[in-house]
């Protein structure tokens, strides 16, 4: 049996003492783990609850089979891909704190509208807004999937507009942003509208379903991989978190010491190469 922490006293008084420093570590391990194994596992297992759905009857198994299926929005694949989207939206509004931090410039308003994008693209997974914008052009074609016409147009517009941002970061971390997202709208975009072609001269059958476990599977790795650029991103800032009350932050002065500080100049010197 362990012996319980000993305790100090003050004015006659006994206090527990502080507890233990516990070090919680986020790593991009899993997130890897995840897109190797988890990812493909959830499309094949959306296949067979489709499958399973399209034969049964009973109101129990078509309900559980809903819950599995990667393009219903009830399911659990959609719970997953609303979290990693709002995690990424975190991550990118901690790069903003920690670069303001570090060096302040416009540049870092950047950080912050990447992550309100996020939280808006987290807000529209799981309230499913888009699917209700018809299309504009060639309706009886892109039935349920008028809000392509909407969004190509503004993905165009904020990628012009976040240019600057990615000229001015670190090449690595510059390409790495760019290839996440370019997975993640290929998937959103380019699939779902081949999708959306294929519906309308074939019908909505197995192929169609297919395509959709496709894009959604597409999503997913690239919002996943998204989440491992910028927690290697925070890795490599020197980015930590430490949680703490009130009077402890009062007497926090936040500056860090003359070691740390060269530090964080070397990490960033090395960033930029």
């Amino acid at each position: 049996m362990t012996k319980p922490p000993p305790q100090q006293t003050t004015g006659g008084r006994q206090m527990a003492a502080a507890p233990d420093q516990i070090t919680l570590t986020l790593s991009s391990h899993y997130l890897w783990h995840f897109i190797l194994y988890g990812i493909p596992a959830m499309a094949v297992l959306s296949v067979l609850m489709t499958l399973v759905k399209g034969r049964s009857d009973n109101f129990v198994i078509v309900e559980i089979a809903d819950r599995f299926i990667l393009n219903n929005e009830a399911s659990i694949p959609t719970v997953l891909s609303f979290l990693l989207m709002l995690t990424a939206s975190q991550l990118a509004f901690l790069a903003f704190v920690s670069a303001q931090k570090h060096h302040k410039t416009a540049l870092n308003l950047y950080w912050l509208v990447a992550g309100l994008i996020l939280i808006a693209l987290a807000y529209d997974e799981a309230a499913q807004v888009h699917e209700s914008i018809k299309a504009v052009l060639l309706r009886e074609v892109f039935q349920n999937h008028g809000w392509i016409f909407v969004a190509m147009p503004v993905v165009l517009t904020v990628a012009v507009f976040f240019v600057p941002f990615l000229r001015a970061l670190p090449r690595r971390l510059a390409k790495q942003l760019f290839v996440a997202m370019a997975i993640f709208l290929f998937g959103a975009i380019v699939i779902e509208g081949i999708g959306g072609l294929y519906s309308f001269q074939m019908g909505k059958g197995l192929v169609y379903n297919g395509f959709m476990v496709l894009e959604e599977s597409v999503e997913l790795v690239g919002i996943s991989y998204l989440n491992i650029v910028l927690l290697e991103h925070a890795a490599r800032q020197r980015i930590s978190l430490r949680f703490c009350g009130p009077d402890a932050a009062a007497a926090d002065d936040g500056s860090a010491p003359e070691q740390d500080q060269q530090a964080d100049r070397e990490v960033r010197r090395q960033d930029r190469r």
